[in-house]
């Protein structure tokens, strides 16, 4: 019998009537096995405890008995290249995909009976980053939160906290830990931190021997903020306060004063935050209200820092009364200058070259005359 295509074509369809020759009930159940494998690796899957006996071994994958083999020892396939047997037993695969992860089953073909061996094959795609981590403050304002990220890989990372070499998960300020897909949360308690303390965050990949790092530093807030201010009474000003420093974030708060409560926005106050800055504006300053020195507050789970901004309200100057002033001293000024001229040089008397000069008695009247003028001081 001669078939079209050559012996390739005569040897596929003799392995696949061998393979559904085989009767599913002299088939034993063998050992499970998971390997790991990573994309655009190799890797080899062993048909183990074969016996010298054997006259076949075949590799299947997914179910032996729904899907015809990929090898065997005695048949060649025309398959895809990047599979092989090596020593007629075990299956190597090159330039893995994810499409190759999968269950697979070495079948080991006696006269008596048949041994099954199965491999669960996990293609594995490890983080091409490097972990992230940072630090928040929970939602109730009392608690430190690290965050750890490692996305990217597949299957997800297993990431840990720690703390001086030492596991965060058996610390006793741990007070609840999750993890959600490529992120893992730890919880502690605000009693136990101290400024500038380091935690580190330690990522694991099934793929990779490495295992990367990323810390974080908790901080006390550090503040800056402006020098004193001055406003006039009905106008408005503006306090600022800056966290220069703040591992995780600060919660910025103003106060009236050290013993008195928070401000709340409303009325007067407005306050605004925009990142690490805080603005407390307050309208039409009040004299006998709004003087004195307020209270910057900046607080995190690690500590607070305290800063004072002082305002000064002061009355509005009269500048129309202050400019009339300045031009009556002036006026006093150059009538002054000119009477004391017009004294003691009486040429300027002089209407021309023909005139005679001013005698003694029109120097006198003259400066009788001036004296006689209003004062700008008396009253009209």
């Amino acid at each position: 019998m001669r078939f079209p295509g050559g012996t390739a074509a005569a040897r596929l369809l003799l392995a696949v009537c061998v393979w559904r020759q085989v009767p599913p009930s002299r088939s034993a159940a063998g050992t499970a096995e998971v390997v790991f494998g990573k994309v655009g690796g190799s890797i080899l899957l062993l048909c183990r405890n074969v016996s010298k006996e054997a006259s076949e071994v075949l590799w299947f994958q997914g179910d032996p008995h729904s899907f015809p083999p990929l090898f065997s020892s005695r048949v060649s396939f025309p398959a895809d290249v990047r599979f092989s047997l090596v020593d007629n037993s075990s299956l190597r695969i090159t330039e893995l995909r994810l499409q190759d992860q999968g269950n697979y089953t070495c079948r080991e073909v006696l006269n008596e009976t048949d041994h099954e061996h199965r491999v669960q094959l996990l293609v594995a795609n490890p983080p091409r980053s490097t972990p992230k981590c940072w630090a928040e403050t929970s939602s109730s304002g009392l608690m430190l939160q690290l965050f750890c990220s490692w996305p990217g890989g597949y299957p997800h990372p297993t990431l840990h906290w720690r703390e001086e070499g030492h596991d965060l998960e058996n610390s006793s300020w741990l007070i609840s830990s999750t993890s959600s897909s490529d992120t893992h949360v730890e919880t502690l308690n605000s009693s136990h931190l101290s400024h500038r303390k380091v935690f580190k965050c330690v990522g694991s990949h099934v793929v990779e021997q490495e295992e990367p790092a990323c810390s974080v530093e908790i901080k006390v807030p550090s503040l800056e903020s402006e020098p004193p201010k001055t406003c006039f009474v009905g106008d408005n000003v503006t306090l600022t306060c800056r966290v220069t420093d703040s591992m995780p974030a600060a919660r910025l708060t103003w106060l009236r004063g050290i013993t008195q409560p928070e401000i709340e926005p409303g009325g007067r106050f407005f306050i605004a935050q925009e990142g690490n800055v805080s603005r407390l504006t307050i309208q039409n300053c009040s004299q006998g209200t709004d003087g004195g020195c307020y209270v910057c507050k900046a607080q995190n789970p690690v500590g607070l820092r305290e800063v004072f901004v002082c305002l000064t309200v002061k009355e509005p100057t009269n500048v129309v009364g202050v400019v009339g002033a300045v031009v009556v001293l002036s006026l006093v000024a150059v009538l002054t200058v000119s009477g004391v001229v017009l004294y003691y040089n009486p040429l300027l008397c002089l209407r021309g070259r023909s005139s005679p000069p001013c005698s003694k008695n029109s120097r006198v009247l003259l400066w009788e005359w001036f004296l006689t003028l209003p004062s700008p001081f008396s009253p009209v």
